[in-house]
Formats: structure tokens, sequence, C-alpha cells
């Protein structure tokens, strides 16, 4: 079980309230991840710890008590599986300290790493968006002879290949350890293959007459349904966004708990 409660803002009243309640020595600690080094945040984070795997405990005691055997069970996949038992449950709750070590060491990287998928699903979802079918493509050199393509080069000079013309990589790699990176990798690898194979024609283009991907799609790719694959990447897009939104609620919703619940713990001892 893991509680992804670690980070903490003290942009809210609650945590106004808790930076600013007195205690013996000054003042509680607002809610960050220093507070589970702070001496005076032990018992309140003890109470909620044992609050957190209660659920736990009880699920573990009621296994026991009823003499529960774990079931071996068959997986989708045709494979078999054991049911965990009381004492593998009970095993993987840590101790207090262990939990608090984990709050400050393992649970601040699974709070980044939440960011870093919810913003990069964002931004894959806004790429999509923008760049539909009838977009203009990023393709600025294709290889072809006759009407079968061998491969083409992007803007960032990006190199895709097809099996008859994997023979093109080869000035790819001389531009990678010439270190060429955009519109001067694409002007080399496209003067090296003019240069050495007459009987492959090179096509250029810029920003002003780039195709569409519809376009470069109907004429290189003409089996390929462009709008049905732009659609199921979209929605592919959007559900990753839609799961990284849920992820990223659910921890807030985590953090905002235990916010409350350390919170209500002070004003009892506050009021006593």
């Amino acid at each position: 079980m893991t509680i992804l409660t670690n980070t903490y803002s003290a942009s809210s009243a609650n945590a106004a309230y808790a930076s600013s309640t007195q205690s013996s020595n000054g003042s509680h600690p607002t809610f960050s991840e220093e507070m589970y080094s702070d001496p005076e945040m032990r018992p309140y984070l003890e109470q909620y710890y044992e609050k957190a795997y209660a659920p736990m405990r009880e699920r573990i005691a009621a296994m026991r008590e009823d003499g529960y055997t774990p079931k071996t069970i068959q997986t989708e996949d045709g494979g078999v599986a054991q049911e965990i038992s009381a004492d593998q449950y009970e095993a993987m709750i840590p101790d207090f300290d262990k939990w608090l070590e984990g709050q400050k060491t393992i649970i601040p990287g699974l709070h980044d790493s939440v960011d870093i998928f919810r913003e990069g699903a964002q931004r894959h979802v806004d790429y999509l968006e923008k760049h539909h079918p009838d977009s203009q493509s990023d393709v600025r050199a294709v290889f072809s002879n006759g009407d079968q393509i061998l491969g083409y080069l992007y803007e960032n000079g990006g190199m895709v290949t097809h099996d008859r013309g994997s023979h093109l990589r080869t000035y790819s790699d001389q531009a990678d350890k010439l270190g060429l990176r955009g519109q001067a990798r694409v002007d080399y690898i496209a003067d090296a293959v003019s240069r050495d194979y007459s009987s492959i024609d090179v096509s250029r283009y810029d920003d002003q007459n780039a195709p569409t991907r519809r376009e470069f799609s109907e004429r290189w790719y003409p089996d390929h349904d462009v709008d049905q694959g732009y659609q199921a990447n979209l929605q592919e897009a959007r559900s990753q966004l839609a799961a990284a939104e849920e992820r990223y609620r659910q921890q807030q919703s985590n953090i905002t708990e235990m916010h409350g619940y350390l919170l209500g713990l002070m004003e009892q001892e506050q009021q006593a």
C-alpha cells in the first residue's frame, strides 16, 4: 500500500493555520516534506499512519479469524496465480519509521512522476489537436523510385526508411557523426542521396510548400486511412490524459485528506 501524500502547499487556509498554530517552542511546521523529520509532528503522523493502515489490518484480522486459505486462480491469459495470504498482506505494511522514510525519499519522486506524466499527456493531446490531417506536415524531403517511397526526412532531420530504402540510413549515421541537426541535416542527407543515386528521386519541401498530412498519406500510403488513424491516436492520447488527470486528482485528494486530518489533531490539542 503506497500513500501518495507527501507534498504540501502553504497556499490554503488550513496550511496557513498550521504554520501559525503556536506550540511550546514556536509554531507547528507547515505541511512540507520537512515535517516528516520534525519530532513535534511525529505523534500526529503516527496517528495518521495508524488510520491509513487500519483497513488493511482489519482485513488481515478477518482473514485469520475466518481461517482463510489463499486460492490458486486462473488468469485471463491462461496462467495461474496465487491469492495473497494474511501473512503476505501483513508483510506489505511498513513499520512507522520505514513509512516516514518513504514519505521523505520515495514519495516525492512519485509525486514528480505524476506531474511529468500529466504534463506530457497534455502536450501530446495539444500536439495532435493542432496537427490534424489537413495541417501542414513536417516532411522536408522524400526519397522515392517511381511510385515507391523509400524514405523521408522530417523538419528536425529525423529519418524514416522502408526496407528498400534501408541503405539510406548510412547518410543519417554520417550526419550523426557530424553533429548536424534540423535544416542542415536535411540538406546534407538530401544532397548526398542526390549525388550518389541518380535513380532515386529527391523531393524537397519547405514551410511554404510542404504537403499536408492528408496529401502526404494519399500520395505515398493510399491504403492508409489517415482520418481513422488520426482519430484513433487522438482518442488514445485523450484517454492517457484522462488517466493522468485522475491520478493527479487522487493524489491531491490524498494530500487534502491527510492535511485536514493532521490539522484536526492539532486543533484538538489546542482545545484540550
